[in-house]
Formats: C-alpha cells, sequence, structure tokens
C-alpha cells in the first residue's frame, strides 16, 4: 500500500513536519504567506501591463475560448453527420437486401422489385 509522504528532509537528513492547520496537514493557511520570486524579465513584464493591455488581452482569451468551443462543436457535428451517414446507408443497403429476398420469393414482389430496380 502507498502512502503520502508527510515529512520532508532537509539537507542535513533530518525530517522536517511541515506545519499543521484546521484544514489538515501540510496546508498552511494561517501561516506564513510564501514569496515567489520571479526573474526580472517578468517583473519588467508585470511592471508593463496596464488596464488597456490586461483588457486586450482578456478579449483575445475570451476569443480564442469561444474558437475552441466552437471547434469542438463543429467536429462532434461533423462526426455525428459522418455516423449518420454510414449508419443510412448501411440500413439501405441491409433493407434493400431484404427486399430483394422478398422480392426473389413472393411473385407479386418480384414484379415490383423489377419496375423499381428496372432489371
Amino acid at each position: 500500500m502507498n502512502t503520502a509522504r508527510t515529512t520532508t528532509r532537509r539537507a542535513s537528513g533530518r525530517a522536517v513536519e511541515p506545519p499543521e492547520d484546521g484544514a489538515g496537514p501540510g496546508v498552511a493557511l494561517g501561516g506564513r504567506p510564501r514569496t515567489i520570486r520571479f526573474p526580472p524579465f517578468w517583473h519588467a513584464w508585470f511592471a508593463r501591463q496596464t488596464e488597456p493591455r490586461l483588457a486586450a488581452l482578456d478579449e483575445l482569451v475570451d476569443a480564442h475560448v469561444e474558437r475552441r468551443a466552437l471547434r469542438r462543436y463543429l467536429r462532434r457535428l461533423k462526426h455525428a453527420t459522418v455516423f449518420a451517414f454510414v449508419a443510412a446507408a448501411a440500413a439501405a443497403h441491409w433493407f434493400s437486401d431484404q427486399v430483394a429476398w422478398l422480392a426473389a420469393h413472393v411473385p407479386a414482389l418480384w414484379a415490383l422489385w423489377k419496375l423499381l430496380t428496372g432489371a
């Protein structure tokens, strides 16, 4: 049985227990917030962002999500259309075989079959 490892090891080899809060082990909800250190490139990128640029970025993301949803819908529609066409062709073939068999065995239908197929 695999169990989750709840302790971490320092370079010295000592085990360090993660902080425990009301949410459970390993979750530091009320503890000290961790700092994320971005490289200077990202600092410059964040500094360049303004309200109009962020609004334009939001619009681009929304347009991308809409196009992806539309592509997914059209792909499903295409697959359903191909499936329906193949199923209809298979059903028509099967029913034509049944009608041909019946026409070959029932004289009244034989004349109708010859009329329909032109044979």
